[in-house]
């Protein structure tokens, strides 16, 4: 089967976007939740508010759809295993191409990064949703970024501080290990949102780490999405994003 969108993941990162609240058909919820495995039904029903187990679902069920859309595989059919640190990763069916994704999902949105063989990460944040931003900001950013950030207030700080907080999420999730590996001993240069560089401490002189490439997304006012996919040197691929039909 002729799958024109793997052959476009050569040169271009695929980002699928969709909005939960959006999504209230009780004949397509029924038919998400039929796509879903049973240990991911199991994790769904686990959440105490409906809001979250309907977000939960909805983000499930459009990784499945989303991947195939580049492989002859129902949505029903994928399979998913933990790596190390716990990110997903397909396992099966054998034989399909060697696709790479990763999800997130925040109030209002869900996201869907799409890869070709190589390490993804995608963070999406609701720009305000977070309480002592400053205290955040101390413990988990770099001396750059927390001069930077001491230079703005109101408005422009938090849009800072979010910028570099999903640049950390996504990047940290590429690497699969979550934000336990959001060190001090790096940090975000940002020069437009098409122009962002990662710098590390002298010490740091392990080269795999340096070989990245950063997008932002601002899908609507009060969302951001971070994306960093690896590089290995190579020249960056574009970065496409579209809304999914529920």
């Amino acid at each position: 089967m002729d799958i024109p969108r793997l052959e476009q993941l050569g040169q271009e990162v695929h980002v699928w976007l969709a909005v939960p609240e959006d999504i209230t058909d009780s004949g397509k919820l029924a038919e998400y939740l039929s796509l879903l495995s049973e240990e991911e039904r199991e994790r769904q029903q686990r959440f105490h508010f409906e809001k979250d187990r309907h977000s939960f679902l909805v983000s499930h069920a459009l990784v499945r759809r989303v991947l195939s859309m580049y492989a002859d595989v129902d949505p029903a059919d994928w399979q998913f295993a933990a790596g190390e640190y716990g990110r997903p990763e397909i396992s099966a069916p054998a034989g399909v191409p060697p696709l790479r994704f990763n999800l997130t999902h925040t109030e209002g949105l869900t996201a869907c990064l799409v890869t070709l063989d190589v390490d993804c990460g995608v963070d999406a944040e609701r720009v305000g949703g977070r309480g002592n931003l400053q205290a955040v900001a101390e413990k988990m950013f770099a001396d750059s970024e927390l001069e930077t950030l001491g230079a703005l207030d109101g408005q422009q700080y938090q849009q800072q501080f979010f910028t570099f907080w999903t640049l950390r999420e996504a990047y940290c999730k590429a690497l699969g290990t979550g934000l336990g590996f959001s060190k001090k001993d790096y940090a975000f240069e940002v020069a437009g949102d098409s122009r962002i560089a990662i710098s590390f401490a002298s010490h740091r002189d392990d080269e795999q780490w340096k070989y990245w490439q950063f997008n932002l997304l601002r899908p609507a006012v009060e969302h951001l999405v971070a994306v960093a996919v690896r590089t290995d040197g190579l020249s960056g691929k574009t970065v496409v994003q579209q809304y999914i039909v529920p």
